[in-house]
């Protein structure tokens, strides 16, 4: 029996299964573009279309697209996180642990939203990104997504390792981008600021704690928009086994929630 009290966030939403992302280089992924409310989980029309969970579906809200489902034309196959009532003003999920069928009617596409043209800060350490659609806005007035990357001092920092020797934490957090040892020239997010007219923000630390070896390729880095109010940046980290996928919900000017996971090459 499905308790009606109970609300699960849906976070992000990949064109690819978690497992097929590995061939991939881009992450396209979607938003729900209809009004708060509340939508039904099912499974397959071959167990009757059952209902196994009920979850709330709000503007901007993002999910992990697994595959059509299965036999359906009007249905997607998903996945998500599990959220407590408790509102938070930002949240990170490392995990991803419930999935099922929803209308896909509420959805749009990220990559049919427009992006934000991308360029680089004269010293190359800086990634900015630009709401350049509405060309009568001044450019000075214009909305931004500045990350901000430099090199790391994580070897100066305490470490700890799993019984295979691989580092897991630095400073007690959980470590992405690395395996066993810190390479040379290792770099991190030091910083993601979003400039809006009459707001803006700089993401708080959690949001970048321990993001190591991220990318200065705008093919593996992208910024989004539903509208003013909901933007997205997604980015693919580090390489070979110790690569990972992050992607950043922004709300009104601040970043309000985070997926994350490893993706190997």
């Amino acid at each position: 029996m499905i308790s009606l009290n109970k609300a699960f966030y849906i976070s992000i939403f990949s064109l690819f299964s978690l497992a097929s992302v590995k061939a991939q280089n881009k992450v396209p992924f979607g938003v729900v573009k209809a009004e708060e409310g509340y939508a039904m989980v099912r499974v397959h029309k071959d167990d009757y279309r059952k209902i196994v969970d009920k979850i709330r579906m709000k503007t901007g809200d993002v999910f992990v697209y697994v595959k059509p489902a299965p036999g359906e034309t009007e249905w997607i196959w998903i996945k998500y996180p599990e959220k407590d009532d408790t509102d938070k003003p930002f949240v990170r999920y490392d995990s991803i642990t419930k999935e099922g069928m929803v209308n896909k009617n509420r959805i749009v596409f990220v990559d049919q939203l427009p992006k934000f043209t991308p360029s680089k800060s004269k010293n190359g350490k800086s990634l900015i990104f630009t709401d350049d659609t509405n060309p009568k806005i001044p450019g000075n007035q214009r909305t931004k997504v500045i990350i901000d990357i430099y090199p790391s001092y994580a070897h100066i920092k305490k470490q700890e390792k799993d019984a295979e020797g691989n580092i897991i934490k630095i400073d007690k957090q959980k470590t992405w981008g690395i395996g066993k040892e810190l390479p040379e020239g290792m770099t991190e997010i030091k910083s993601i600021r979003v400039q809006q007219p009459g707001r803006g923000s700089v993401f708080v630390r959690d949001a970048i704690k321990n993001l190591f070896q991220p990318t200065m390729d705008f093919d593996n880095v992208g910024v989004t928009a539903l509208d003013q109010d909901h933007i997205f940046l997604y980015m693919i980290n580090g390489s070979g086994e110790n690569r990972y996928v992050t992607f950043w919900s922004i709300k009104q000017g601040a970043a309000i929630s985070q997926i994350i996971y490893k993706n190997p090459e």
